[in-house]
């Protein structure tokens, strides 16, 4: 080779030849690894660029949502919570679709959207909730959130009397047969349901009770009552362990307090597992009660003293006893506990327990018939379920119906027995105003007494639960008692 040359000297010919191509490919594969790198990067940069854009139009999604289905149509003032996938501004009331309709509220705590339900929602009922122009803090663009879910049945606590052993069971309003047992025993006078314990009262020795909370596990507590006393009635609370009764000693005289209790108040706190206490009045003397009832609070009862007295009685910390208005007969507080029921010598009253203040309660005509009023309930809004006399204007007969008035002028039947022959007893209202359940005895002159000392009834007592919008019979159980 000529001194001359450039090629590396000492190497064949042949191997700086592949050292020459190796290098070259090299440059080549580098050069494509750099424009592949380089359209990625542009690709992966407009592609960035498209999904900010699109995240600057788009506005918050709804990730997740929790609603209680039971709670929700037992008190009102229940949430559904929309969960977004960031912090939310401030959403309106009008912004909000509840179909089937409701009124609601709302409020925005950083990414969760409250919509809160103004009243108890109906039972087994699908509802959908659409939230329209939910926007996000850090940007403009809008979007809708929308979530559907199904409310609880409702279901009745009753109590079914039998020869020797008498149960409690729990049944679906929607459903057959008579439901499930959930406590057996002998001797039941009364029931009351009591965050998750049945209180029931039973017989004891000498037309007395005995006073007992069962578990859902069959354990049974026994509360302490004064001695020798009667249970006339137990009143349960909406919510919390407080346990209101009525007592009597059997054979005391009325107004004589040597002879024992005479209707006297009583209250038991089951979570503090003390014995059963007398409530005083002011005067410092039992207060001698013909019906008494929780307000929502679970802490407050209305009770109706003998001689006609409405008393609101604060149990914590400590009992007080105010005067809320004077009336002869009550019936029951609406199912918002904002007005009692009842009736003077010139027909039905209703009472508003914030102001004492009166107004009458008078009958609409059914079917153009006049109605005698009778015991009546209301409902949170005009609607009240009432039993209502109506005599036939050729043969005199008087027929007993239960109605759903409002006070346009006419009154809707929901329910009354075959062929008149029956007679309806105490009236009960769902919480959320849904359903009624009344006790109906199918035939007054067939009817047989069970011979119990204390709380009897006939033995063909029935629970009938009517649906009060549509006035459909949905259930039938043999027994009486209910609670929704």
């Amino acid at each position: 080779m000529s001194p001359t040359s450039s090629e590396p000297s000492g190497l064949p010919a042949t191997s700086r030849v592949a050292a020459a191509s190796a290098r070259l490919r090299l440059q080549r594969d580098r050069r494509r690894f750099d424009r592949a790198f380089w359209v990625l990067v542009a690709v992966l940069g407009a592609a960035s660029a498209v999904f900010l854009a699109l995240g600057a139009l788009q506005g918050p999604k709804l990730s997740s949502a929790i609603v209680d289905p039971q709670r929700v149509t037992e008190q009102p003032g229940q949430q559904l919570r929309l969960f977004a996938n960031q912090p939310l501004s401030e959403v309106a009331p009008e912004q909000v679709t509840v179909t089937p309709e409701v009124e609601v509220t709302t409020s925005v705590q950083d990414d969760v959207l409250i919509v809160q339900f103004a009243q108890p929602l109906r039972a087994g009922t699908e509802y959908t909730v659409e939230v329209a122009g939910v926007g996000a803090l850090s940007r403009d663009a809008t979007s809708t959130f929308r979530h559907g879910f199904t409310t609880a049945e409702a279901s009745v606590l009753y109590l079914d009397r039998g020869e020797t052993v008498d149960e409690v069971l729990r049944a679906p309003v929607s459903g057959t047969g008579r439901g499930e047992v959930v406590l057996a025993a002998e001797g039941i006078q009364h029931i009351a349901p009591v965050e998750g314990v049945i209180v029931v009262a039973r017989d004891a020795p000498g037309g007395t009770s005995v006073l007992e909370a069962v578990a859902a596990d069959g354990g049974v507590q026994r509360i302490t009552l004064p001695e020798g006393v009667r249970v006339d009635q137990l009143i349960a609370p909406p919510l919390g362990g407080l346990v209101g009764m009525v007592l009597s000693t059997p054979g005391a005289v009325p107004g004589d307090p040597t002879t024992g209790y005479s209707r006297a108040l009583a209250v038991v706190d089951l979570v503090a597992d003390s014995p059963v206490s007398i409530v005083e009045s002011l005067d410092g003397s039992p207060i001698e009660t013909l019906f008494a009832q929780f307000l929502p609070d679970g802490a407050t009862l209305i009770a109706h003293q003998v001689g006609g007295t409405l008393l609101r009685v604060e149990l914590a910390p400590a009992p007080l006893v105010l005067p809320v208005g004077q009336i002869p007969t009550a019936f029951g507080l609406s199912t918002d506990a904002t007005r009692l029921t009842g009736s003077d010598a010139f027909g039905g009253v209703v009472v508003d327990l914030e102001t004492g203040r009166e107004s009458r309660l008078d009958p609409s005509p059914v079917d153009g018939a006049f109605a005698f009023g009778g015991p009546a309930l209301l409902t949170r809004g005009e609607l009240r379920v009432q039993k209502v006399a109506v005599p036939d204007p050729v043969t005199g007969a008087v027929a007993t119906l239960l109605v759903a008035d409002d006070g346009s002028g006419a009154a809707r039947v929901l329910f009354r027995t075959v062929d008149d022959r029956g007679s309806l007893g105490d009236l009960v209202l769902s919480a959320n105003d849904q359903y009624v359940a009344v006790e109906v005895t199918p035939s007054v002159a067939e009817a047989e007494p069970d011979g119990r000392p204390v709380n009897g009834r006939p033995t063909s007592v029935t629970t009938v639960i009517v649906d009060i919008s549509t006035g459909a019979v949905v259930r039938t159980l043999e027994g009486f008692a209910p609670h929704f």
